[in-house]
């Protein structure tokens, strides 16, 4: 079983970081693939990120309303 990263997004060009408004999901919760993982607070919109991979969430990488910069992992799914 491999261990997926979920990475915080880049929405937009000028975007540099996103602040995680709300995880949707807790560690050890399962997931399909297109679920609805985290609510993401940008400089223009709020967006979900959804899971790439169906699996168990393992770790939630950072808490509500921290600042994560673009690219950075924010979570670790276990892919089934």
């Amino acid at each position: 079983m491999a261990l997926v990263p979920v990475y915080m997004p880049k929405f937009g060009m000028t975007m540099t970081h996103g602040i995680i408004m709300e995880w949707l999901v807790s560690e050890g919760d399962t997931v399909a693939a297109g679920a609805k993982l985290v609510v993401i607070e940008t400089e223009k919109v709020n967006t979900e990120v959804e899971a790439p991979v169906s699996g168990t969430i393992m770790e939630l990488s950072h808490d509500v309303e921290a600042e994560v910069e673009v690219g950075a992992v924010i979570a670790y799914i276990e892919e089934a």
